[in-house]
């Protein structure tokens, strides 16, 4: 096999970015401006360390400003631009992640880089992004209207995205959504390849892939399981994305054990609270870990597990717990003086109020205004003024949730008066996967009619944070600048079509503030659902997830960090204990500010044992559905990989380590594969210009995914004619390979998975395209990843035959397989009819077989063998017949919907003959190789038997 050497590999390795100012030597010379360092101005009297420190800082500043022309590809680019990468230094010259994004504390962000990200584990998503400082960082409430009252504000320059249809109109400071948003992918396949360039402001409106939205907890304590093994084309699209769940952190892993508080308060980052346990992981091998959450009053907790073995007295359990401590927190969070921490008091109430703290961001109980919207309305005056409901608006309420008498109701009431009938005597009411919500319906509440502002039904309404406008038939399009409310921070519009009948369906737009992130699931396109299931869970689904969305803006955000800061400064000031006795070295500290003998600084150990939760680089990752270089945090644990976006810590990208395939390394930096191909495109940066950073993350990926780093193999034929001597699916994988042929010469095996021809990935290809490629070429470079142990391909997706191969959207999930069945029987016994009628010979070929297994063999079609420059090609007999019984004029009539699903049965079936024929083929070889092996067995034993009596003899 002619590969890649080793020394290849290191020499591509050493092009990761690097992050060393003492190759700027011009940057140097030109930021001295005369005016002052970013960060603050100096004092004459500053020494030369703090000046070079504080020039550094300037350099880095000046050098994350913004992507360069370089950064940005053109549309028709598949890798990006290798323009940047030095010729005399083999390094790439920009020492700072590149960005779209810009953000005016990016100087905070930095500070808060945690030191050892290989040896801290992080337990979920949001304690990765505060361990590298991303995300909103509260700083006090704005004078500034929020909500709807924002659209009013005289100081707001916002014009709004200038989106709007029939529903909905584009106002000031708001977002619209109405179902033509595209999904921002970070990987290369058939959705990015041609996508055209876009500015980062287009993708504000962008919505996230599910499974990035979905994506929370990167170490599993709760022995739930989360993940799937079908690729991420086959996961249900309406999900509830995930709040803060790992709060339940402390819950799991440190209640029901022995573990330590300690509580301080500092003079800059406020009250702080840090948790302690010790862990064993394997008893035999004396593996233990020390899981820490830090609490920080404007930061977001930390949960992280340290080795033992990294520590400098690995025996934990004999250690003080001071010393202990320190060493732990020097290694998660030095930015914290240890100093200031003193140990809590014994008590259970400790506990019950830190469990708290901790679970404050779970929301699980909702309240949601709907208003009626009639002909010619619009405002929010003319909505509340409805005083009685519609046909129409009665049969949505009862489709969204269950009308409830309101008088004695024991559920969540949501404000509503459930024993004077004061705010109505009905409402509606519904819960959904654990989550209750309660309606604030206006034509329910009190209608008082000399009020025309109706106080008593804004009061409820005005005050919830999504509002649902259900709009008639001639409805004018509703804007969120004819509220005046600073909660009502998302409207989501509903409109009825054929109302009352059972053709009824609606459509829906959404609007938010621009201050609340995007949020899912997207609308769809077109925007029209009927009145079924699956547009109930939708909706429903809608309004959890633009409710959490809109906690995580920023003026929810500053609230929820207010009352947990007051909360920490509670526990610190009032059940601290008592200082140690520790002697001089106590008394030291605390009067001349350090111990009486310091012990120099211990760099930690590197483990042996791979870590559960996710350990973390920082990377540069092209991002291809904008054609832009993006600076992130990836984080690897064992059972998921995300990137993290900077400085805004979103999660842009999330798969299960078992989708992972295998990667390369190349000149423009370390490509992973995973599901069916795709590839995602990163570089690590590294601090002392070495592949250091990029060895430790193929290490990482090696023990906690079954990928394998692939291969280059050529392969040369005298002429096109000639056999390349291997079959091929459609997603590069070889079924078979002909012995002592070309291929087989080169080291290709059955099993193995084509990645990339000819420099192209095989993700953007389809079947014809590879055919066509090998048809053409004498020489084909291929980039190959080699088998399982067991001679399996490498799959990250379970299902052989997936649908998202051929890059099929629009396909149903398990979810959709088991909401719709009566769609799938009507199915069932249309391809019936329409095969009885083409082929009268073969009556029973559907018909026999249930509902479920035609299903499995529409969404799973059957595995089958095409050979890639074959001298021969297999025809199915029920193609011919079909080519010689249907007279053109027949086939001429029939529309395409009956021509396409035609087509798609014939497919089928000719994949089903081919496979048989290969099953066949193979089942006839493994009889010969088990004669084979019987006939050889039976030897051995004769032999044995020869030798035995020989020895016996003798």
């Amino acid at each position: 096999m002619s590969s890649t050497t080793s020394s290849v590999r290191s020499a591509n390795r050493t092009r990761s970015l690097c992050h060393h100012l003492h190759h700027q030597p011009l940057l140097v010379s030109g930021s001295s401006t005369g005016s002052p360092p970013i960060g603050g101005s100096m004092d004459e009297g500053s020494s030369a360390s703090t000046s070079s420190s504080a020039t550094a800082r300037a350099l880095d500043m000046f050098n994350r400003r913004g992507n360069t022309a370089a950064d940005v590809l053109p549309p028709s680019a598949g890798v990006p631009n290798t323009s940047a990468v030095s010729s005399s230094s083999g390094v790439i010259s920009a020492d700072q992640p590149s960005s779209t994004n810009s953000d005016n504390d990016t100087e905070t962000f930095n500070e808060w880089r945690p030191p050892f990200p290989r040896l801290s584990a992080y337990q979920d998503c949001l304690s990765l992004a505060a361990a590298w400082g991303l995300g909103m960082h509260p700083n006090g409430l704005d004078d500034k209207p929020t909500g709807a009252s924002q659209a009013q504000s005289p100081s707001e320059d916002d014009s709004g995205d200038g989106k709007f249809n029939e529903l909905l109109a584009s106002c000031p400071a708001f977002r619209n959504e109405l179902g033509w948003e595209p999904t921002r992918r970070f990987a290369l396949s058939r959705h990015t390849f041609d996508m055209a360039h876009t500015d980062a402001h287009e993708c504000e409106t962008w919505m996230r892939e599910h499974s990035a939205s979905e994506a929370g907890i990167l170490e599993d304590v709760s022995n739930v399981y989360l993940g799937g093994r079908l690729c991420a084309a086959r996961q249900p699209k309406t999900v509830i994305e995930p709040q803060d769940i790992g709060s339940y952190y402390y819950r799991h892993c440190f209640i029901s054990k022995n573990h330590i508080e300690y509580l301080g308060m500092d003079d800059i980052l406020g009250p702080i609270s840090i948790s302690m346990v010790r862990e064993i992981v394997d008893r035999k091998e004396s593996y233990s870990i020390y899981r820490m959450i830090v609490r920080i009053s404007d930061q977001k907790t930390i949960r992280v597990a340290v080795p033992e073995e990294a520590l400098s007295t690995p025996e934990g359990s004999d250690r003080a717990t001071r010393p202990l401590m320190r060493e732990l927190l020097e290694i998660v969070c030095p930015k914290i003086s240890f100093g200031i921490l003193r140990p809590s008091i014994q008590s259970p109430r400790v506990e019950e109020l830190i469990m708290k703290i901790d679970e404050q961001p779970i929301y699980t109980r909702y309240k949601v205004g709907i208003m009626l919207c009639k002909n010619e309305q619009s405002t929010e005056e003319q909505m509340y003024n409805n005083e009685f409901s519609t046909p129409s608006f009665d049969e949505f309420l009862d489709f969204l949730g269950q009308r409830v008498t309101l008088k004695g109701f024991e559920a969540y009431k949501g404000g509503l008066d459930t024993r004077g009938d004061t705010t109505g005597t009905h409402s509606i009411y519904s819960e959904y996967q654990a989550h209750e919500i309660m309606f604030h319906v206006s034509t329910l509440l009190p209608f008082t009619p000399s009020n025309r502002q109706q106080l008593s039904r804004k009061r409820h309404i005005g005050n919830d944070m999504v509002t649902i406008v259900f709009q008639e038939p001639g409805a004018l399009p509703f804007s969120p600048i004819t509220v005046r409310s600073h909660f009502q921070h998302v409207f989501i519009i509903v409109r009825v079509h054929n109302e009352c009948s059972e053709n009824v369906t609606y459509s829906v737009a959404v609007s938010r503030s621009k201050d609340v992130p995007a949020f899912g699931p997207p609308v769809p396109k077109g925007a029209c659902f009927s009145k079924c299931a699956e547009f109930h869970d939708w909706l429903l689904t809608k309004i959890i997830n633009a409710e959490n969305a809109v906690h995580r803006s920023k003026k929810f955000a500053t609230m929820a960090a207010r009352t947990r800061r007051e909360a920490l400064r509670d526990l610190v000031e009032n059940y601290v204990g008592p200082h140690q006795n520790e002697g001089a070295s106590k008394i030291a500290s605390r009067f001349l500010g350090g111990s009486v003998k310091r012990k120099e600084r211990h760099n930690p150990k590197p483990t042996n044992h791979v870590m559960r939760g996710a350990l973390s680089w920082l990377v540069d990752v092209h991002d291809y559905s904008t054609n832009q270089r993006i600076s992130c945090v990836l984080g690897v644990a064992q059972d998921w990989i995300v990137l993290l976006e900077r400085p805004s810590g979103t999660v842009l990208f999330s798969t299960p380590t078992h989708s992972i395939i295998g990667w390369a390394t190349s000149d423009t930096g370390l490509k992973l594969y995973y599901d069916h191909g795709d590839q995602l495109l990163l570089r690590c940066y590294s601090e002392t210009c070495t592949d250091s950073e990029l060895n430790e993350l193929i290490r990482r990926l090696e023990n906690v995914t079954k990928g394998d780093e692939a291969k280059e193999v050529v392969l040369r034929r005298l002429k096109t004619t000639d056999n390349w001597g291997f079959h091929v699916q459609d997603e590069g994988v070889v079924t078979d390979v002909e012995m002592y042929q070309l291929a087989w010469k080169a080291g290709i095996r059955q099993g193995s998975r084509i990645v990339e021809m000819d420099s192209m990935p095989i993700s953007t290809l389809s079947f014809d395209k590879i055919c066509d490629q090998l048809a053409v070429s004498e020489c084909v470079r291929l980039l190959m990843i080699s088998p399982s142990s067991d001679g399996s391909p490498r799959r990250g997706c379970e299902d052989p035959n997936c649908p998202a191969v051929k890059g099929i959207e629009q396909m149903l999930t398990p979810d959709a397989f088991a909401k719709q069945p009566i769609t799938f029987t009507a199915t069932k016994k249309t391809i019936e009819q329409r095969a009885n009628n083409i082929s009268n010979n073969r009556p029973n070929t559907l018909s026999s077989a249930s509902v479920h297994d035609n299903m499995c063999t529409l969404l799973n079609p059957p595995k089958y063998l095409n050979r890639a420059q074959s001298d021969e090609q297999l025809r199915s007999p029920l193609m011919d017949e079909l080519n010689r019984k249907a007279p053109l004029s027949a086939r001429e009539s029939t529309n395409e919907r009956e021509s396409s699903e035609l087509v798609r049965i014939q497919t089928h079936l000719e994949r089903t003959v081919q496979e048989k024929r290969a099953l066949e083929m193979l089942a006839q070889q493994l009889k010969k190789q088990l004669i084979q092996e019987r006939q050889s067995h039976d030897n051995t034993k004769r032999e044995m038997e020869r030798l035995k009596k020989m020895y016996e003899k003798k």
